[in-house]
């Protein structure tokens, strides 16, 4: 039985040369569709194609089968964007995230796909909704598209690349991913080879799995005391739009092709050391090189092996596109990695085509029985994969005879309203594949041009349009007819069940000026509302920075503002925390200007107020931790603090110190609120009540200096 190891090192030899030929350069005519996948030179990075699998090397034969032989503007584009965040535990069941642990980052692009401007919106949860919220506004010259990565520990991550329109409205979608504890072990290819390391092995069987996936990882490329990897991984069907919604950024590579994607997966990978791979492969070549002397500063290393299970759907692809590379020996299918800072694909090299039972498959074939038959795709890469989540099986597009065809959409609700801001995905969803799936984004008007480039031979001129939404519990398709008349073509108004969003925004501010950072804010249309009035909104966010906030609420309704930080500061009646506003054009009081689309409301002063303070005793440990809560960030906040017995007679302690806040999240046990803690070791006298008083003295990061601030300690076992 032939070994990995065996071949590794002629591996490595072989890279350092030119990969040589052996494939006929004769293709099947496949005039009918006209495509083509681009050839490798133009698309593989040369640093990493040497270690593809290269069929016309009898060494790389052995190892894969036992038996073988825009355009830019000069003028400022701003853009708002609105985002929802949604997850979903394995099962596909929602369940809620905590939004300490989203981190969400933003690029706009110029044409070349430098970033002009970034950012990094905080997500805001509520307690009355699993959805995860979050805005942000970006500016810049010359800005064409938005880049959006959203990413939480254990799911895979939310990626889109898409035109920068004035409003985008992003409805994030993240899936938990099984995680799996590897050791190392031996797995067999399709081609009868045996590996020895870490296999992950993925089972198409599995109903969160769109098919089946090995990956092997060797030993060698991993520090010694690496005995354990913890490893999600989920595979998906690009042909299915139930997974079509999970394909990161945009169907295109970094070298300017359109790309027709076969699969695609994501990959999160940690050492019982919890380092991500890349970290610990370095950790690993750097031991090596200094047990060497440090002299050298180049090493040979074992390649990564990865066996994928091509999706049955795909099979059409590969009958219309064909063999990649008649440069290498067998039926080729180039391998990506997903760029976030771009949102495009980079490409990394290629694979070979191998049926079930393990023998490869010829250049020229171009009839899969998918119906009957498995087939697998079998590459060899660097360790470098691992610096990235998502990778791709994917065809760089050419076409012997291209045309654009266009069709100019607007998307409206049953009401007749436009709807802006909505993303929608095009397929081409039949039995025969004509053009690579784009993402759009509708404008102010709700409307997009979609713009498809294939062939003028027999152009397909039927396209499938996906809207996704957690709200419709899956998706919505549409059909959209093509033509090759891209500067004249007629208006299809598609329907979808969704209300026309409007603007509310204001500012909140406390009494000295300073803004109310984090503060929670929210609409809903007011209870008690007649039935036949109603227009159902809610939406809630979390002040910026500068105290504004922004919320999405449909336009025409009336709708109760919700201020917390006003809520929780005033000490007279409870509707000094409530605004009203109806989104109709006509100025209400509580309304700095109401355009019908943009409500801005009235700004709001808050006043400061005293904290609460509260906390706990350990006689057993001498722990005492005293939390001092606030409606708002005031923290770090110092003081003297007096322990008193329970009546007040009694001074136990006194002492100074300083409380310091979570500057991320709200108490958990008291909902809205900011907490600084103070910790502090030292003796109490026992004593047969139910715990102590405290009487503080308190100044705040705002200089409000709170006297005669009373708190209870109670005592824990």
């Amino acid at each position: 039985m032939l070994t990995l190891m065996r071949f590794s090192a002629a591996l490595v030899a072989l890279s350092l040369a030119a990969c040589g030929g052996g494939g006929s350069d004769d293709k099947p005519n496949r005039s009918s569709s006209s495509l083509s996948s681009t050839p490798a030179s133009s698309v593989a990075n040369s640093s990493t194609t040497s270690l593809a699998v290269s069929s016309s090397s009898a060494v790389s034969s052995s190892l894969l089968s036992s038996s073988s032989t825009s355009s830019s503007s000069a003028v400022a584009l701003s853009v708002k964007v609105n985002g929802a965040i949604s997850g979903f535990d394995t099962n596909g069941n929602s369940i809620e995230l905590d939004a300490d642990l989203v981190s969400i980052e933003m690029h706009l692009l110029d044409a070349e796909d430098n970033s002009l401007t970034q950012a990094t919106p905080i997500a805001s949860s509520y307690n009355l909704s699993e959805q995860l919220r979050f805005n942000a506004d970006l500016s810049a010259a010359d800005a064409t598209r938005l880049a959006v990565t959203i990413n939480y520990p254990g799911y895979t991550s939310y990626a889109r690349r898409l035109d920068a329109t004035e409003v985008i409205n992003l409805d994030a979608k993240l899936q938990a991913v099984p995680v799996q504890t590897i050791v190392p072990g031996n797995a067999t290819t399709v081609t009868g080879i045996e590996l020895a390391g870490f296999n992950v092995q993925v089972s198409g069987d599995d109903a969160q799995q769109s098919n089946s996936l090995l990956i092997h990882i060797p030993q060698s490329l991993l520090p010694d005391d690496t005995s354990s990897l913890e490893v999600a991984v989920r595979t998906f069907d690009p042909n299915d739009p139930d997974d079509a919604e999970f394909f990161p950024g945009a169907y295109a590579d970094s070298d300017g092709n359109e790309l027709a994607s076969v699969g695609f997966n994501f990959a999160d990978i940690k050492t019982n050391s919890n380092e991500t791979l890349a970290v610990a492969m370095h950790k690993a070549r750097q031991q090596k090189l200094a047990k060497l002397g440090g002299a050298q500063k180049t090493l040979a290393q074992e390649p990564v092996m990865i066996e994928y299970q091509i999706p049955a759907q795909s099979c059409k692809l590969l009958e219309s596109l064909g063999d990649a590379d008649s440069a290498r020996d067998g039926f080729q299918v180039p391998l990506y990695t997903y760029n976030s800072s771009s949102g495009l694909w980079d490409s990394i090299g290629h694979g070979t085509v191998f049926t079930s039972s393990g023998q490869q498959v010829a250049a020229t074939q171009s009839v899969f029985e998918c119906d009957t038959t498995s087939f697998y795709l079998i590459a060899l890469v660097d360790n470098s994969i691992f610096q990235r989540e998502w990778w791709n099986l994917d065809y760089p597009l050419a076409f012997s005879q291209p045309i654009d065809y266009c069709a100019q959409i607007q998307i409206k609700n049953p009401e007749g309203q436009s709807l802006a801001g909505i993303n929608g995905l095009v397929m081409d969803n039949d039995s025969d594949f004509n053009f690579a799936s784009t993402f759009f984004t509708t404008d102010s008007d709700g409307k997009a041009h979609v713009r498809i480039s294939q062939s003028s031979i027999n152009p397909d001129l039927q396209a499938e349009v996906i809207f996704f939404n957690q709200d419709e519990f899956s998706y919505v398709s549409k059909t959209i007819t093509l033509s090759s008349n891209c500067d004249d073509t007629a208006v299809q108004i598609l329907e979808l069940v969704r209300p026309q969003l409007c603007e509310v925004s204001g500012s909140v501010f406390y009494e000295n000026g300073a803004p109310v950072t984090r503060n929670l804010v929210y609409g809903s249309t007011p209870s008690g509302t007649p039935n036949e009035e109603i227009i159902w909104g809610f939406d809630f966010a979390y002040s910026d920075a500068q105290g504004a906030y922004r919320l999405n609420l449909p336009c025409g309704g009336e709708f109760e503002i919700f201020n917390f930080a006003s809520l929780l500061a005033q000490s007279g009646e409870p509707d000094n925390g409530m605004q009203l506003t109806r989104i109709d054009g006509n100025l209400d009081a509580d309304e700095q200007s109401d355009n019908g689309q943009q409500v801005v409301m009235k700004t709001l002063e808050v006043e400061f107020h005293q904290p609460i303070v509260t906390g706990t005793y350990n006689p057993a440990t001498d722990e005492l931790a005293i939390m001092a809560y606030g409606g708002f960030d005031a923290f770090p906040m110092t003081g003297q603090v007096s322990v008193k017995s329970i009546d007040g007679t009694i001074t136990h302690q006194t002492f100074n110190g300083t409380f310091t806040a979570d500057s991320s999240s709200d108490d958990e046990e008291m909902q809205l609120f900011f907490v600084g803690e103070l910790n502090r070791t030292l003796s109490l006298p026992a004593t047969s009540d139910s715990g102590y008083l405290l009487e503080l003295t308190l100044t705040d990061a705002f200089g409000n200096t709170w006297t005669a601030v009373p708190g209870v300690i109670a005592i824990t076992p």
